[in-house]
């Protein structure tokens, strides 16, 4: 007795804050409710000009002959809690000659544990040391800018937050939380953003990655955070949303964050290789802190 509303986007022209953009103001007009529209503002190639992208893969990370399958993990309150109590009490940043203890969010303390479990299950703690191992966040530039633009902006105005983990005597993944936060944190401020502008050097690094990428040296894995999005807002003049889910993508080793109805919880939709899958689903320690409930609502 339901609608369900379906929407694709193209990364090449928009990110997330542009898809909910859009999504927002599709709904407030469907409801007629035209105080609440937002205008796009489309001036986004007038701060990083369109470059010559030649040779550049754009379906990098996109895998045709392996089998993807995703899953759906639902993580309640209590469990992130949990993981990020963990990391903290495990995890030190180094200020000087002391350190202190920071407490992770709920992304970077179900970031490092997600992955590590991955690592666990896939390698049994035995990684290859001739590949180099990779974990990508994407960063919204938007308010990193100086000064910080508006969530108007219409395009791909989004940036991955690169780490490349160490493994020395780390096999719980507690040092990764410190890491990725310090990717995150280099991640905007002028001269990453004069870099971009050039482009030069951001193609070239991309152009180099991309081989390793297709020659096996890198295993890369990827986290997209769609939470504290207004997705459930989206009032199309039937009611708010009972559940927002993702399609099944392409991408091996891509995990997209989504908060639960209820805003507290956060399900994890995973992409990944069937035999990798597999092994991740038989793992225990995964599955301790994993809800095992049906609801989607959870």
């Amino acid at each position: 007795g339901g609608v369900a509303v379906g929407v694709a986007i193209s990364h090449k022209i928009a990110d997330a804050t542009s898809l909910f953009l859009f999504v927002t103001s599709w709904a407030t007009i469907s409801r007629r409710d035209s105080h609440d529209t937002r205008s796009p503002i489309f001036e986004s190639a007038a701060i990083f000009p369109p470059r010559d992208v030649a040779g550049y893969n754009h379906a990098l990370g996109m895998v045709k002959k392996d089998e993807i399958v995703t899953k759906r993990l639902v993580f309640t309150a209590s469990k992130i809690a949990s993981l990020r109590e963990k990391y903290t009490t495990n995890s030190n940043t180094a200020t000087g000659d002391e350190y202190h203890q920071i407490r992770p969010t709920r992304i970077e303390a179900l970031s490092a544990f997600i992955w590590t479990r991955f690592l666990t299950a896939t390698t049994g703690h035995k990684v290859n040391r001739d590949k180099m191992y990779m974990l990508n966040h994407a960063v919204n530039l938007r308010p990193r800018m100086h000064p910080p633009l508006s969530e108007c902006y219409f395009g791909n105005l989004s940036r991955p937050a690169i780490t490349i983990p160490s493994f020395d005597n780390d096999e719980q993944g507690y040092g990764i939380v410190n890491q990725v936060r310090d990717a995150i944190r280099n991640v905007g401020g002028d001269q990453y953003v004069t870099k971009l502008r050039e482009g030069d050097k951001h193609l070239n690094f991309i152009r180099e990655r991309a081989k390793l990428v297709n020659k096996g040296e890198v295993v890369s894995f990827s986290f997209t955070s769609l939470c504290r999005f207004p997705s459930y807002e989206a009032d199309f003049g039937w009611g708010k949303p009972v559940w927002i889910g993702s399609a099944s993508l392409t991408f091996k080793n891509l995990v997209v964050f989504l908060d639960t109805q209820s805003g507290d919880g956060i399900e994890a939709w995973i992409n990944m290789k069937l035999e990798d899958m597999a092994k991740l689903e038989a793992d225990k320690e995964l599955l301790k802190y994993v809800s095992t409930s049906t609801d989607a609502k959870t």
